[in-house]
């Protein structure tokens, strides 16, 4: 059965090859076994790539991007403003969203890494609770094979710009064509604005040399003006005391850094072309979101929203990921609903409790009524949108990079521990009791929001400094015994890394003074 037509038409030739998927999901659907738990609501997964909760959505104050259909779910639901990824890298994030376990436990401690076998699967749950669950575009779960785990109406691609709308096509498709009993779990997988990525490489060969920095031809030539391109970010700099993956990964030369030969005009273009993506995924977004207030769901529908990490935006003297700083770790998170059946408090922004994209999969278990004891981790959003209550909340949310860094914060304090690798590499994640610590980090977000002095070196700070080591300390303790990386990706990761950082005698540790 069709939901109601919308205001708007979609090409027929794309709507009807992906209503061939919508059929043959509707078949897939009957032949589920569990009885869902009465009033089940549905449930809409939307998620992006590399978007930062910092600059990237006007509701929450960013000034150079416009962005309708976020703007459309916050005014619609709750906003967690204090939102973590588990890893800011996409499958170690991803993986956390659909297991419930940090990257040290389920195994992908960087991309393309196999996690374990005995990982569970939120989309099984949700399956044993009575629920047909359904998946579009991209998944980056390495290990998991989503065509066995959900009807998979089409898979993604690598460029967000060329297949994203394939993405909305099959959404639409689904939601006027499926006409199951079930309530349906339809995770919807957008690539932007990841496609940043690809911008520098391109951007950088247009560039010319000035005064030994690149420099962009945009505004020298008038194709922008300076009114369009945002200017450089208050947190520009950094305080190189940094933990050595992180100069790894990131900086790489101590003495002349990547991207030192960026001019302010290249770095300010870096934050224009992110906005221009953010806005790209924000329309396919606000056309999903136009065809469920057109449907028959519409009342008995959660909306789920957010990025698996952010992005760099020139912050830091960086771009990309694998960093604990603000703009990297932290991601929208919005649960919403687009009618009126649904108890969702509407247009709150939540800027007090932390919460991290460990917690989706037990928020979702939570609404469909599923059994979430195999989860080892993450809390239940639903009290927190429903009515605010927040009895026994989290004081600390604990996210871990790239295997060798880790990090507590709660809310106003940030520690970042590194660890190191001494003698032979064996493949076990590190904690407090198995590595020596490298480099920390300790910021106080309150006094130093763009996170530019590092005060764990400071001698006025090393009462706040013991606390947070501590927290963090509890943290690891909580996480299920470790194991080695499975397959030889993640093995390869910390063998080459400690290699590399072995070999430019990056600091260990710094005075404190």
């Amino acid at each position: 059965m069709s939901g109601p037509e919308t205001p708007w038409q979609v090409d027929r030739r794309s709507f009807l090859k992906a209503g061939a998927g919508v059929a043959a999901a509707c078949a897939w659907a009957a032949r589920a076994q569990a009885q869902p738990r009465a009033q089940a609501p549905n449930i809409v997964f939307l998620h992006v790539d590399q978007m930062s909760l910092l600059d990237s959505v006007s509701a929450f104050g960013a000034p150079y991007v416009h962005t309708p259909g976020m703007d459309r779910l916050a005014r619609s639901g709750t906003a967690f403003l204090q939102s973590f990824s588990a890893d800011p890298v996409c499958c170690p994030a991803r993986t956390s969203w659909w297991t419930g376990m940090y990257p040290s436990e389920h195994g992908v401690i960087v991309n393309n890494t196999p996690c374990h076998g005995d990982a569970p699967d939120l989309s099984r749950l949700l399956q044993q609770a009575g629920y047909g669950t359904y998946y579009v575009g991209k998944w980056h779960v390495p290990g998991k094979n989503v065509e066995q785990l959900f009807h998979v109406l089409h898979q993604g691609s690598w460029w967000g710009e060329m297949t994203d709308a394939a993405v909305t096509r099959s959404a639409r498709a689904f939601l006027r064509g499926y006409g199951g009993e079930r309530p349906f779990f339809l995770s919807l997988g957008y690539l932007n604005p990841h496609d940043i990525c690809i911008t520098p490489g391109l951007d950088s060969a247009r560039c010319t040399l000035v005064y030994g920095r690149r420099t962009p031809p945009h505004l020298r030539q008038g194709i922008l003006t300076e009114a369009e391109v945002p200017p450089l970010p208050d947190a520009h700099g950094y305080d190189p005391r940094e933990p050595s993956i992180l100069f790894a990964r990131t900086r790489r030369h101590l003495e002349r850094p990547a991207f030192s030969d960026w001019s302010p005009d290249l770095w300010r273009l870096h934050r224009y072309n992110y906005h221009r993506l953010v806005e790209m995924v924000d329309r396919e977004i606000e056309m999903v979101l136009d065809e469920i207030a057109h449907s028959r769901w519409r009342d008995n529908t959660l909306i789920v929203f957010t990025a698996d990490h952010g992005e760099g935006m020139g912050r830091h003297m960086a771009i990309g990921k694998s960093r604990f700083y603000e703009e990297v770790v932290k991601v929208p998170l919005m649960v919403a609903t687009l009618g009126d059946g649904l108890p969702v408090r509407k247009g709150v922004q939540d800027s007090t409790h932390l919460v991290s994209g460990i917690d989706l999969a037990r928020t979702c278990c939570d609404y469909a009524g599923a059994d979430s004891s195999a989860l080892a981790h993450g809390c239940s959003l639903r009290p927190l949108v429903e009515t605010g209550e927040d009895a026994g909340w989290r004081a600390m949310v604990y996210a871990e990079s790239s295997c060798y860094s880790h990090m507590v914060c709660d809310g106003r304090y940030k520690y970042v521990r590194g660890y190191e690798e001494d003698g032979e590499v064996g493949g076990n994640p590190p904690t407090h009791g198995t590595h020596p610590v490298g480099v920390e980090q300790l910021f106080d977000l309150e006094a130093d929001p763009g996170e530019q002095t590092n005060l764990a070196y400071a001698v006025g700070s090393q009462t706040q400094l013991a606390r947070m080591r501590t927290a963090l300390d509890a943290e690891e303790a909580e996480l299920r015994p470790l194991r080695p990386v499975p397959g030889r990706v993640g093995l390869s990761f910390m063998k080459d890394s400690t290699a590399f950082i072995r070999g430019a005698r990056y600091p260990r540790s710094y005075p404190v003074k």
